[in-house]
């Protein structure tokens, strides 16, 4: 019975030798951005997951939101001191929800995720109106007002089913 020949170790090593300098990176390690001090919220974005059922009445009445605020001048999202407030709007724009999500909440909602500084809250339908409804592509939006009268829109709103 004849062996398998195996390559020598100098072979693979004059092998491995090229793909591991193809790893060394010749630039110099980039510099973090700096963060302007004088951040200040221009851009709102939202992201849901997906909706709740609390009272098991076959109905989503809870969604769960993350909320992004931008300054232009910096790639990464930033918290700020402010109030929030959401609208849930029908096809024909007209508002089926409501919420006014005072400063002291939106401070309290602060966590860091895979994006960076967000706003993690939930939003009640029940809060607002009943949650047994006619199944309707709803889009939610909102807009945050800084403590120093700065405002941040929600540019694209987010589209949700609710109902069922």
């Amino acid at each position: 019975m004849r062996s398998r020949a195996q390559p020598a170790p100098a072979l693979l090593a004059i092998c491995l030798i090229p793909l591991l300098c193809a790893c060394v990176s010749d630039k110099p390690a980039a510099r973090p951005v700096q963060a302007p001090g004088d951040l200040r919220p221009e851009h709102m974005v939202i992201a849901a997951y997906p909706l709740l059922d609390d009272d098991n009445n076959g109905y989503p009445d809870t969604i769960p939101v993350v909320v992004y605020l931008w300054d232009d001048r910096y790639p990464l999202p930033m918290w700020a001191d402010g109030a929030i407030t959401f609208r849930l709007l029908d096809d024909q724009e007209q508002v089926i929800a409501e919420w006014e999500v005072p400063a002291d909440v939106v401070l309290a909602s602060r966590r860091r995720d895979q994006v960076g500084a967000a706003h993690q809250m939930t939003l009640d339908i029940r809060d607002a109106t009943s949650d047994v409804r006619p199944q309707t592509n709803a889009r939610l939006t909102g807009e945050f007002v800084g403590s120093d009268g700065q405002k941040a829109k929600c540019g694209r709103p987010l589209g949700i089913q609710i109902g069922s």
